[in-house]
């Protein structure tokens, strides 16, 4: 009996190891911007670098690995932008259509029930370049970015250390945890909290709905435009 269990939980293992995927792509950076849209992301992971290149590595699992198959992460490139996207639509799509037909075999009344996965991800980007990441589900964070960056999110958190350059960051049920420093700021949420450390001055707009507030600290490089509707937001001295 314990052979039989033994053997069952190593096939088990064996087959998570198998739902495993990398992908890494390398681009060639001529100046342009830098789109990302990683639409069902787990962790998104920015970091800059010297080089003049952008370099992304996505960790696929799910639990077969005959969806991960159907996964593509595709790259255009132009004069002015370098576009990313994932496509992860195919796995849902075709875990949907088999887990429907098993479960009406048995039952009259069809339940959606996403498949289990994780999709993680690591981009590295040139110092000063332009970037922007799109994602539904991701949460984003980053040691530091040296350059002009958006997020925008629809339940991911961000949370961002160190920053040398213009923020625009947005999520709508996501958290914002930010170090505010040399930095002019305008923060907005609809139905979220804003929580700023005591030693950081700012001055708040009566709303009827949510809270905005704005302010600047000493010796200003970088703009910072915050925005959630439901989350809150954390900023730090």
């Amino acid at each position: 009996m314990k052979n039989t269990i033994a053997i069952a939980i190593l096939m088990i293992l064996g087959l998570t190891m198998n739902a495993q995927k990398t992908i890494e792509k390398n681009i060639d950076y001529k100046d342009q911007e830098i789109n990302i849209d990683l639409d069902f992301a787990t962790n998104i992971e920015i970091k800059t670098w010297e080089k003049p290149s952008v370099y992304i590595k996505a960790d696929l699992s799910t639990g077969d690995t005959k969806y991960l198959d159907l996964y593509t992460l595709d790259v255009s490139e132009g004069a002015s932008e370098i576009n990313i996207k994932s496509n992860a639509h195919p796995i849902f799509e075709a875990f949907q259509k088999e887990h429907k037909k098993n479960y009406t075999e048995q039952r009259d009344n069809y339940i959606y029930v996403s498949p289990k996965h994780e999709f993680n991800y690591i981009l590295y980007v040139p110092k000063g370049s332009k970037v922007k990441v799109s994602s539904i589900s991701g949460h984003l964070s980053s040691e530091n970015i040296e350059g002009d960056f958006t997020a925008d999110l629809i339940s991911g958190n961000i949370n961002i250390k160190h920053y040398k350059g213009n923020l625009n960051l947005t999520t709508i049920s996501g958290e914002i945890d930010l170090k505010i420093k040399n930095a002019s700021l305008t923060a907005e949420t609809i139905q979220g909290n804003i929580y700023a450390d005591e030693k950081l001055k700012f001055s708040s707009t009566d709303r009827m709905v949510g809270h905005k507030i704005a302010g600047e600290t000493a010796d200003v490089s970088s703009t910072l435009t915050l925005n959630t509707i439901t989350g809150n937001m954390y900023l730090r001295y």
